[in-house]
């Protein structure tokens, strides 16, 4: 089910603090340049440094991905839900600041608390760790409303029990970039 207002938040480029599998990560609508910019600065990031976009379903990634061909859903779907992104050949309605050598960061976490989120805004957000460039991952809500409170709207929860980040795997050379 939508949530208009937390769907609309994002829309207009409201950045959220929601947990994932490993830690709190940190999103917005990747649709929204604005955003984008704002979620770089305030984690002190490098512009020019990939985001991953994650989705509730294969559906929501449609303006990313041409995924006609049943054996590429077929294929995609082997890893997703989970803790697997992919890279994939963009499409033209990609936002091209989410591009890097024609290739888009995609994944559909298997994690329910973060689906409903997803399923609850409507569309793909970006993720990446709540947490300031270089320093260790947010791991708790207490620790996100200390550091980031009145900067991101912050979604209560509590984080999966995976260790590290996602393994990230090229889909069509088969080359895996993080394990």
């Amino acid at each position: 089910m939508i949530n208009h207002r937390l769907r609309r938040f994002n829309i207009d480029g409201g950045i959220i603090a929601y947990p994932t599998e490993s830690c709190f990560g940190l999103g917005c609508s990747p649709f929204s340049y604005k955003a984008i910019k704002k979620l770089n600065v305030l984690k002190n990031r490098a512009k020019n440094k990939n985001l991953i976009s994650i989705a509730a379903n294969l559906e929501q990634f449609d303006k990313f991905i041409d995924a006609n061909n049943v054996s590429d859903k077929k294929k995609l779907l082997i890893k997703w839900p989970g803790h697997h992104t992919w890279l994939v050949k963009a499409n033209q309605k990609s936002p091209k600041w989410l591009i890097s050598s024609n290739k888009i960061a995609l994944r559909i976490p298997s994690f329910i608390p973060c689906r409903k989120i997803l399923l609850s805004v409507g569309q793909p957000i970006t993720s990446t760790s709540l947490n300031k460039s270089g320093k260790r991952s947010i791991k708790n809500f207490r620790d996100a409303s200390r550091l980031f409170h009145g900067k991101v709207k912050i979604i209560r929860g509590r984080i999966g029990k995976n260790k590290k980040p996602s393994s990230i795997q090229d889909f069509s050379t088969g080359i895996i970039y993080r394990d």
